[in-house]
């Protein structure tokens, strides 16, 4: 058995919710608010939602940022303004939370987001 591609859309909406233990309504939340995008497949009315491994690490990055303290609203205006290490109004100990956004943005799945 091989395994996809970790940009191929494979995983169930269940089965991601299980492997980050969050609830499926939180993973649709994130989508609500434009922090992921998973694909939808043409199956049903409204499609199911597939996740990929990419998809999946990048979860794991937004989970540790609202871990921290992050809310969604902060996520999104980070995603949307590129900061950069060093930007003067981070305090010391943000610097935890701005490596995780750093991983963002360079994580692939940043690439099919619009923020």
């Amino acid at each position: 058995m091989t395994m996809p591609a970790k940009d191929e859309p494979f995983y169930q909406i269940s089965q991601v919710s299980r492997l980050l233990g969050i609830t499926s309504d939180r993973l649709r939340t994130y989508e609500e608010e434009g922090l992921i995008k998973p694909y939808r497949t043409r199956h049903s009315k409204d499609g199911k939602r597939l996740f990929s491994q990419d998809e999946i690490e990048w979860l794991e990055i937004i989970r540790e940022l609202m871990k921290l303290g992050v809310t969604i609203p902060v996520i999104r205006v980070f995603l949307s303004s590129k900061l950069k290490a060093g930007e003067t109004f981070l305090r010391e100990k943000d610097e935890d939370i701005l490596k995780l956004i750093e991983r963002l943005y360079i994580h692939p799945v940043y690439k099919k987001l619009d923020p």
